[in-house]
């Protein structure tokens, strides 16, 4: 018995779901490459900003796979939704406000213990974008009949 929540077939018949999840993962794990070059290989202990506080937090690799991981299932789920609500602008809403919110989050400003905290704080914000945006929206793209836009 099929129900509405069950993962719609993408416009060829196939799941997209697993294209989903590889892209979610994807992201984490660049997000966990990233954070390894940047303190075990480089050296550089990252610490954050603390919210509400002047005292930095330290960055380890569950924090980093912990902030890539929410916001990737979040942005997977607002996805879905669009594509049920407005199916055929679901692709280019989604990823204006993927990179809305990636600007948004951005670490523009903060009390940074170094500019090395700072960039690379970016640099992690980017790879995850770098690698969810694409997957998420083509695998969009994919469920649309062909010639609907």
């Amino acid at each position: 018995m099929a129900t509405d929540l069950a993962p719609a077939p993408s416009a060829s018949g196939t799941r997209l779901w697993p294209i989903r999840l590889a892209g979610v993962a994807g992201a984490v794990l660049v997000a966990l490459l990233t954070w390894v070059l940047i303190e075990p290989v480089i050296g550089h202990d990252l610490y954050a900003p603390a919210l509400g506080s002047d005292e930095p937090q330290d960055i380890g690799a569950v924090e980093t796979i912990a902030v890539a991981l929410l916001p990737s299932l979040a942005g997977w789920g607002l996805l879905a939704v669009l594509e049920r609500l407005v199916p055929r602008r679901a692709t280019l809403l989604w990823t204006v406000a993927a990179l809305v919110l990636l600007l948004a989050t951005m670490p523009w400003s903060g009390t940074f213990r170094s500019d090395g905290d700072h960039l690379s704080l970016v640099l992690l914000h980017l790879a995850v974008a770098a690698v969810l945006i694409p997957v998420l929206a083509s695998s969009s793209a994919r469920r649309r009949p062909a010639g609907t836009h």
